[in-house]
């Protein structure tokens, strides 16, 4: 399995591949977004990028953040054609931006978020709000598919977007992935729930990301061993269903020991 880690977008990208680089990692996933790794900035330093990246024997892999509104259901009027657009369908097209400013960095696999949905507007204006989104999806992923690019999307707690809503999204666009995110599947809940959707998607899923949390509402993305996730038995499940790609370390901590450390074991669990 490729283990990799997921730069500081407040830091210099070229210095953050150089760094991870040197913690051992496969591969960066660079996140698209402000202050120091938007699309702008990506857009005009992507030959140094490239560049960097080839030197240090890395690859590149994208992550589009989750302030975009795919699913949201409101239209507005456009003047002076006064002719309505909708937002999701705007965020979808700044989205298909995103990926073809990281396909020009020959990132070829890209994680997004879906649209935060409470139970309250899933009584409401869940209907809706799903086909807002799987519209927005369409733009982007089609776009992903003609340049040759794997989009997924990765889970959030299970009440923001349910296995459910997960099941008529892949119906609808086929060409998505999955991305489990380890962490977020403990959100909210009791007991993570990262082996149920190991088991109902493992037919989609092309990537993972790895943090440890202390359950509750906390996305805390904590060094793997510090909080009460269960990750030998959610690792022995991806071993059984023969996973064998890319895993992304999502720790966020000023003092990379703890990310070095967390490969170390994550790479001993694996035997990688």
């Amino acid at each position: 399995m490729k283990l990799g880690a997921m730069n500081s977008p407040s830091s210099d990208i070229l210095a953050e591949l150089k760094l991870l680089s040197s913690l051992g990692f496969d591969y960066v996933e660079i996140t698209v977004e402000k202050p120091r790794s938007s699309p702008e900035i990506l857009k005009k330093m992507k030959n140094k990028i490239v560049e960097s990246a080839r030197s240090l024997h890395i690859e590149l892999l994208g992550h589009i953040p989750w302030s975009f509104e795919l699913g949201n259901p409101h239209y507005q009027s456009i003047f002076p054609y006064h002719r309505s657009i909708g937002v999701a369908q705007v965020h979808g097209k700044r989205i298909e931006e995103a990926i073809e400013e990281c396909h020009e960095m020959g990132i070829r696999k890209i994680t997004v978020h879906p649209p935060i949905i409470t139970r309250d507007a899933h009584r409401t204006e869940g209907q809706m709000i799903l086909k807002q989104y799987e519209e927005a999806a369409d733009i982007f992923a089609s776009a992903a598919t003609r340049l040759g690019c794997k989009v997924m999307i990765e889970n959030l707690d299970e009440e923001a977007f349910t296995m459910s809503d997960f099941e008529r999204l892949f119906d609808a666009v086929p060409s998505l992935g999955f991305t489990l995110d380890i962490g977020h599947a403990g959100i909210g809940r009791l007991r993570n729930n990262s082996i149920e959707y190991l088991r109902r998607f493992s037919d989609r899923l092309s990537h993972i990301h790895i943090s440890d949390n202390l359950g509750g509402y906390g996305d805390l993305h904590l060094p793997v061993g510090v909080g009460i996730v269960d990750f030998p038995t959610i690792l022995r499940e991806i071993r059984a269903i023969r996973y064998d790609d890319t895993a992304t370390l999502e720790i966020f901590s000023s003092d990379r020991t703890y990310l070095q450390l967390s490969r170390q074991k994550i790479a001993q669990a694996l035997g990688t």
